[in-house]
C-alpha cells in the first residue's frame, strides 16, 4: 500500500473517531473530491474546525469546501502540488465552538489567528505540534482551563496573544524559554503566579502586557536585563516590594505601567537615565519620598501618573523642560505647599490634563529604605 492510500485511510479513520454532530462539511465530499490539493490530514483538520465552530454561520466562509484549499477564506496554503497551510486567519469571524484537537495536524502553520470570536473550553495540547508557529493569536475569546504544557514546545513563537479569556493556573513557566518572543499579551485572565527570575531569558521581548492577571510577589530585578523591552504594562495585579532600581539601565523602555499594585519604597534615582521614556503609571501604590531631581532628564514624557501614593516634597524645577507633557497627575499624595514650584507654574498650567489636588495623606509611615546602587549601562 503506497503512502497516498495510507494517508486516505488514516484520514477516514480520524473522521470516524472524531465525528461532528450536525456536520456542515462532509469529509468524504470535500477531502476526497477530484483535484483536492490539501493533504488528507490537513483537509480533515480544516473541515473539523469548520464544523466544530459552526462554520455555516461564520461572517465569511467563502469557498470553504472546494478543491483549492488556498481559495478558502482565511486560508493561505503553499506547495507545488499539495498545498500546506501556512496562514490561518479567522479573526473576528463569528466562530462559535472549541479549538479542535487535531489542529496540530496543520504542521506547516506559521500563523494562527482565531482572535475576537466565541471560542470556549481549553487550548488543546496538540497546539504544541505546530513547531513552525510564529504567531499564535487567541485573544478576546472565552477560553478556560490551564495552559497546556506543550505550549513550551513552540520555541519559534514571536507573538503570543491570549488576552481577555478565562485562563487559569500559570503561564510564565511555559514562555520564559521563548527567546524569539517579541510580544506577550495575557491581560485579563485568572493566573496565580509570580514573575520568575527566568524572565531574563526572554531576550527579544519588546511588549509585555499583563493587566489584571493575578501576578503576586516581587517584580524581579532580572526583568531589567531585557534590553529590548519597550512596553512593560502590569497594572491591576498584586505585586509588592520595591521598584527595581536598575530599570534605569533599560535604555529602550518607553512605557511603564505598574498602577494598582502594592508597591512600596522610594522612587529610584537611576530611572532618570530613561531619556526616551514616554509614559509612567504608578497610580494607587504605597510609594513614598520625594520625586528625584534626576527624573527631570526624562524630557520625552507625555504621561505622568503618580497619584494615590505617599509622596512628599515638591515637583523638581527641572520638570519645566518637559515640553511633551500631556497628562500629569499627582493628586492624593502628601506633597508640600503648592506642589508645583512657582518657577514652573506656567509650565504646569499649560498641561491639558492635570491634577495635584487632595494632598495630605494622613497615615504616618516611616520608610527607611535605600534604592541601592545601579550602574547605568
Amino acid at each position: 500500500m503506497n503512502k497516498a492510500n495510507i494517508e486516505i485511510l488514516l484520514g477516514l479513520l480520524i473522521c470516524l473517531l472524531m465525528p461532528c454532530a450536525h456536520a456542515d462539511l462532509d469529509f468524504n465530499t470535500v477531502c476526497l473530491q477530484p483535484g483536492m490539493n490539501s493533504p488528507i490530514l490537513e483537509c480533515n483538520a480544516l473541515v473539523n474546525l469548520y464544523n466544530i465552530t459552526d462554520g455555516d454561520n461564520w461572517i465569511n466562509n467563502s469557498n470553504w469546501g472546494n478543491a483549492d484549499v488556498d481559495s478558502w477564506f482565511g486560508v493561505s496554503a503553499f506547495g507545488p502540488v499539495e498545498k500546506f497551510v501556512w496562514f490561518l486567519d479567522l479573526n473576528d469571524n463569528n466562530l462559535n465552538g472549541i479549538i479542535p484537537s487535531n489542529i496540530g495536524d496543520l504542521t506547516q502553520l506559521v500563523s494562527l489567528n482565531l482572535s475576537n470570536n466565541d471560542l470556549f473550553s481549553f487550548i488543546p495540547s496538540s497546539i504544541g505540534d505546530l513547531a513552525s508557529l510564529e504567531f499564535l493569536l487567541l485573544g478576546n475569546n472565552q477560553l478556560t482551563g490551564t495552559i497546556p504544557n506543550e505550549l513550551s514546545s513552540l520555541t519559534a513563537l514571536r507573538i503570543l496573544q491570549l488576552q481577555n479569556n478565562q485562563l487559569s493556573g500559570e503561564i510564565m513557566p511555559y514562555v520564559t524559554a521563548m527567546t524569539d518572543l517579541t510580544d506577550l499579551w495575557i491581560d485579563d485572565n485568572d493566573f496565580a503566579e509570580t514573575i520568575p527570575a527566568e524572565i531574563a531569558q526572554m531576550v527579544s521581548l519588546e511588549y509585555f502586557s499583563a493587566q489584571n492577571v493575578g501576578f503576586t510577589g516581587f517584580l524581579p530585578n532580572e526583568i531589567t536585563e531585557l534590553q529590548a523591552l519597550e512596553f512593560l504594562l502590569l497594572p491591576g495585579n498584586d505585586l509588592s516590594g520595591k521598584l527595581p532600581h536598575c530599570i534605569g539601565r533599560m535604555s529602550g523602555l518607553k512605557q511603564l505601567d505598574l498602577s494598582n499594585n502594592q508597591l512600596s519604597g522610594r522612587l529610584p534615582v537611576s530611572w532618570g537615565a530613561l531619556n526616551g521614556f514616554e509614559f509612567i503609571g504608578l497610580t494607587n501604590n504605597q510609594l513614598s519620598g520625594e520625586i528625584p531631581d534626576s527624573w527631570s532628564q526624562m524630557t520625552a514624557l507625555f504621561g505622568f501618573y503618580l497619584n494615590q501614593n505617599r509622596l512628599t516634597g515638591m515637583v523638581p524645577v527641572g520638570f519645566g523642560n518637559m515640553n511633551a507633557m500631556n497628562q500629569f497627575y499627582l493628586d492624593g499624595n502628601d506633597m508640600s505647599g503648592s506642589v508645583i514650584p512657582a518657577a514652573i507654574d506656567a509650565w504646569y498650567q499649560q498641561i491639558p490634563n492635570r491634577s495635584i489636588q487632595f494632598q495630605g495623606f494622613t497615615d504616618e509611615v516611616f520608610y527607611a529604605d535605600f534604592d541601592g546602587d545601579c550602574v547605568v549601562q
